[in-house]
């Protein structure tokens, strides 16, 4: 097997040379559970691979888009069947000790939007960015085509004294939040209502589907009740 790495200008290329589709970069034994096998990290050494981009100290315009490391994407052009998932990138933090001793978070993926001192926004700012693209000719069948799945593989400890959430807003480490949700004005997410239970007077109703799969709502008062 022929491994090459190129310049290209100021990019370094990689490719398999003759097993043209057979190419892989690997970083430490993938999938080991035993440590060793990985990359070692330690007090000294907390990373193994890091990039930085930035604008330059100019406008970047006519590129619609910008990142640092690119996109991934998995393109599926088969007919694929069976008990098979598929993402386009994973992110997987594994315990296999005893970590009740840490005090802070641990999650399997991490994402930050950080507001620099002079730094401004007036327009839809996210820590993280959840698209869904639809696009005409498509067919969604049966099951739910949703921007965002909360899903677990298991949900069985040995010892559960703790709290397993769906979802979980802790206090801001400074500061407090504004609201827990801003919704935009379109239907199908939320509704205007004119309705009113207990004489207050709802402002909008949230539109959910039950286990069953009936389309219910869930009511937002105009005003905190007395």
């Amino acid at each position: 097997m022929s491994l090459e790495w190129s310049r290209k200008g100021m990019d370094i290329v990689y490719y398999d040379g003759a097993m043209a589709g057979k190419g892989q970069i690997i970083k430490g034994v993938f999938n080991a559970t035993t440590a060793g096998y990985g990359l070692a990290l330690n007090s000294g050494r907390t990373w193994i691979e890091r990039g930085n981009a930035d604008d330059g100290g100019a406008v970047v315009s006519g590129t619609g888009a910008a990142y640092l490391f690119g996109q991934r994407r998995l393109l599926l052009t088969a007919v694929q069947t069976g008990n098979n998932s598929f993402f386009g990138g994973g992110d997987r933090l594994s315990i296999a000790s005893d970590c009740s001793g840490v005090t802070a978070e641990m999650a399997g993926g991490w994402s930050m939007l950080e507001m620099k001192s002079g730094g401004k926004t007036n327009s839809i700012s996210a820590a993280h960015r959840i698209d869904l693209k639809i696009n005409t000719g498509s067919t969604v069948s049966a099951g739910v085509t949703s921007a965002l799945l909360i899903a677990a593989e298991a949900l069985s400890p040995s010892t559960h004294t703790g709290t397993i959430a769906v979802m979980h807003v802790p206090n801001p480490q400074a500061g407090t939040y504004d609201a827990f949700l801003v919704l935009g004005s379109a239907t199908g997410v939320a509704a205007a209502n004119t309705h009113t239970i207990d004489s207050h007077a709802l402002s909008y109703i949230l539109t959910v589907k039950d286990p069953a799969g009936n389309l219910g709502y869930i009511p937002v008062l105009a005003a905190v009740p007395a």
